[in-house]
């Protein structure tokens, strides 16, 4: 057998040229799924203030619902709407004294509310009514949620009055 003199002119990598590429292509992965990671949380972050934003001025729609049956059913426009903290759901005729559950979720219809056989959600709403006078009454409505150990809160308020 004839052995194989090494030419200077074969070069391959060595291994410091082999460790420095590796260090160049992680410099240069790890950013970005860094970057990934955070756009991912601020997406969540985006959803659940969205939705919270809508479950907040849906609670106070519902009470301007029952304000409304109220007078229809030629009851007076208060009715059932003493000062308290309350549940509700979209369809509600009344208010529910507060317990303090999340709002669940039906995944076939997307709609939130307290039933049973629900999917869980991270979200808590409570509708706070005053009565400030025999012609109006504040109707604050907040939605808290937990999410990666941090509490957040979204909170609506509006003024409903005894229109006649």
């Amino acid at each position: 057998m004839k052995m194989r003199k090494l030419n200077k002119n074969n070069k391959g990598f060595t291994l410091l040229e082999t460790i420095v590429a590796t260090g160049v292509i992680v410099g240069g992965i790890v950013p970005l799924l860094t970057l990934m990671n955070n756009s991912l949380v601020l997406s969540f972050s985006s959803q659940d203030r969205l939705i919270a934003a809508n479950l907040a001025a849906e609670g106070i729609e519902v009470i301007r619902n029952i304000r409304d049956n109220n007078r229809l059913q030629s009851l007076s426009w208060n009715s059932g709407l003493s000062d308290g903290d309350y549940n509700v759901s979209y369809n509600s005729l009344s208010v529910i004294p507060y317990v303090d559950i999340p709002l669940k979720i039906d995944s076939l219809s997307g709609i939130y509310d307290y039933s049973v056989g629900s999917d869980q959600t991270i979200f808590k709403r409570i509708i706070s009514i005053t009565n400030l006078s025999a012609y109006e009454m504040r109707v604050i409505s907040t939605v808290n949620w937990q999410r990666r150990n941090h509490s957040y809160s979204i909170t609506v308020e509006d003024h409903l009055f005894n229109w006649k």
